[in-house]
C-alpha cells in the first residue's frame, strides 16, 4: 500500500450464515461497547504474515476509537488467501484489555 490505509477499506457490513435462511449483514463500523457508536477514528493498522497449511493467512489488526465514549478496541481481519487470491476474511472484535470477543461475521 503506498497510501496511508483508511476505514474505507473495510466493508461496511460482515456477514454471518444463517444456516438455509441465507446470510445477515452485521454493521462493522460501530463501537463495541454499550454506548453503539458509529462512527470511528482509525488509530493505527498492523498487518502480520502467518503461515498456514496449503493456504497463506495475513492478520490485520486495525486499532480503532470510538468518537462517541472514546473507546478503543481492535477489529482483527485473518484474510485467507490460496494461490494469491482473496479466499474470505474473518473479522474478530478485541476489546481495550486484549481479551478476543469472538468471531463477529465474514466478507
Amino acid at each position: 500500500m503506498a497510501d496511508d490505509p483508511t476505514l474505507d477499506e473495510l466493508p461496511d457490513r460482515v456477514f454471518v450464515a444463517l444456516g438455509r435462511r441465507g446470510m445477515e449483514g452485521i454493521l462493522l463500523k460501530e463501537c463495541t461497547y454499550d454506548c453503539d457508536g458509529n462512527e470511528l477514528k482509525l488509530i493505527k493498522v498492523r498487518k502480520d504474515l502467518v503461515d498456514g497449511k496449503g493456504t497463506e493467512e495475513v492478520e490485520e489488526n486495525w486499532l480503532v476509537e470510538c468518537i462517541k465514549c472514546n473507546s478503543q478496541f481492535t477489529i482483527q481481519c485473518i484474510v485467507r488467501y490460496h494461490d494469491g487470491e482473496r479466499i474470505d476474511t474473518r473479522v474478530n472484535l478485541i476489546d481495550d484489555t486484549g481479551k478476543n470477543l469472538g468471531w463477529l461475521g465474514s466478507y
